[in-house]
């Protein structure tokens, strides 16, 4: 999941006049917070999961948020309406709500490592939750390219996944245009396994940062026909 983030200071609540106590003052200000959180809400014109339209090309309201410590553990939630999934004996769901955690640090050479594990619900139906271990490794390539590779497993044996795993492989890229707020985005995917049977999705797009908000348009596409077929989508973003 890509969500801008604001880690919130701490604001000097005493100024001391002495100037032997100007030095620790500034330092306690400019010290980061044990924990930080941020929130985030959306609006999508459909909800596309790796390629696939959970919403039934409709609209869907999106947002969540995240506790991180400046560790770089983390825990947090996020959610997004979706149409009627779920099976009939066991309920539809008209909600996913995945909650995760999670930690992130560096590992030199500008690279970023990111483990954790994600659990996918959907309040209302039975046997349809799962969860899945995920990873991943950033950077930036010449001061020009911001990239993302990553995998997600989840193991068979689960609920609704009798015994057959799935893996699904990513690799995600943001080109900022310079001396503007839009970024190029892409994005492709392959996945295998009882999610999809030699799976791809990508999608390209642009997205204009204004402050705390992010207008976003993507071509989206993959090799699966019917909730598969390519669309554009179009989203509007606020980060807190």
């Amino acid at each position: 999941m890509p969500t801008l983030k604001l880690r919130r200071s701490l604001v000097p609540l005493v100024l001391i006049a002495s100037a032997t106590a100007v030095a620790p003052s500034a330092a306690m200000a400019d010290e980061e917070p044990y924990f930080s959180l941020s929130a985030n809400v959306a609006l999508m014109s459909e909800y596309r999961f790796r390629g696939l339209s959970l919403s039934e090309k409709d609209p869907a309201i999106q947002g969540g948020f995240d506790i991180s410590t400046k560790d770089g553990f983390y825990i947090g939630a996020w959610g997004s309406s979706i149409q009627g999934y779920g099976t009939e004996t066991g309920g539809l769901s008209e909600l996913e709500l995945d909650i995760y955690g999670g930690y992130r640090t560096e590992i030199g050479a500008g690279l970023t490592a990111d483990v954790g594990l994600l659990a996918y619900t959907y309040p209302g139906s039975d046997g349809t939750h799962y969860i899945e271990a995920y990873g991943s490794i950033s950077g930036n390539a010449a001061d020009l390219v911001d990239w993302k590779l990553g995998a997600a497993y989840v193991w068979g044996g689960q609920a609704n996944l009798s015994n057959q795993d799935n893996i699904y492989l990513y690799l995600d890229a943001g080109v900022p245009i310079k001396d503007t707020p839009i970024t190029a985005t892409g994005h492709i995917a392959y996945e295998d396994g009882a999610f999809g049977d030699g799976k791809w999705d990508w999608n390209l797009g642009l997205a204009y940062a204004l402050q705390q908000y992010t207008v976003t348009v993507q071509y989206v596409d993959t090799n699966v026909s019917g909730i598969g077929e390519g669309a554009v989508v179009v989203g509007l973003k606020a980060a807190f």
